[in-house]
C-alpha cells in the first residue's frame, strides 16, 4: 500500500495516528511479538472503540492487509524492510516530524505487545530503543542548515531501519530453513 492511501484510510477512520506512526507501532508490536493481533493494532489506530465493537470489514481487510505486509517485510531474508515515511519530495520538516511519529510509535509498539521492562531486553535493543527514543524527542533535528540537516536525516532513518532489522533478529530470530545440498 502506498503511503496516501494508507493516509487516506486513518483519515477516514478518525484515527489519531497517522502513517508514520502507524507504521511504527507495527513494526514494535510485530518485533515484541510475531504472533501480534493486527485486530489490537487496528482498534489502536481507532482509538476510542468498545473492546467488543468491530471496525468496518473495508477497514479490517486494507489495513490487515497492510499489516501482513509489515510482518513479511520484517521477516523477509534479504532485508527489504524499509519504513514507511513520506517520500524525498516532501518538505524535509515534515519527514523529519514522521521518522520522529515513526519512532514514538516504534516504542508504543513494543509496550502494546506485552514488554512492560525494557531493562529486560538485550542490551543492543536496549540502546536502540534509547536511541529511538531521542530521535522522537523533538528537539533533537537541527533543521538550520538544509544541506546538513538532508543529509542528516537520510543517515538517521537509516540507522533506524537497521536498528529494526538489528532488534527484530535479536528477539524474533530469522528461522533458517535448511535446506539439503544434492
Amino acid at each position: 500500500m502506498q503511503f496516501l492511501e494508507i493516509q487516506n484510510i486513518l483519515t477516514k477512520i478518525n484515527s489519531i495516528n497517522d502513517v508514520a506512526d502507524s507504521h511504527g507501532i507495527a513494526c514494535g508490536m510485530l518485533v515484541a511479538n510475531t504472533t501480534a493481533d493486527k485486530m489490537v493494532w487496528i482498534k489502536q489506530l481507532m482509538g476510542e472503540i468498545e473492546e467488543d465493537i468491530l471496525p468496518p470489514a473495508e477497514v479490517i481487510e486494507l489495513m490487515g492487509g497492510w499489516f501482513d505486509e509489515i510482518k513479511n517485510q520484517l521477516q523477509d531474508s534479504h532485508l527489504r524492510f524499509e519504513l514507511c515515511l513520506p517520500e524525498d519530495d516532501q518538505p524535509l520538516e515534515k519527514r523529519v516530524c514522521a521518522l520522529q511519529e515513526w519512532c514514538r510509535g516504534f516504542i508504543l509498539g513494543i509496550a502494546i505487545s506485552g514488554v512492560k521492562d525494557f531493562g529486560k531486553l538485550p542490551e543492543d535493543t536496549q540502546e536502540l530503543i534509547t536511541d529511538f527514543s531521542r530521535i522522537g524527542a523533538e528537539e533533537e533535528f537541527d533543521l538550520d542548515n538544509i544541506d546538513e540537516a538532508e543529509i542528516s536525516y537520510t543517515d538517521i532513518a537509516q540507522y533506524v531501519r537497521i536498528g529494526v532489522l538489528l532488534i527484530n533478529e535479536e528477539l524474533q530470530p530469522l528461522q533458517s530453513t535448511s535446506t539439503n545440498i544434492h
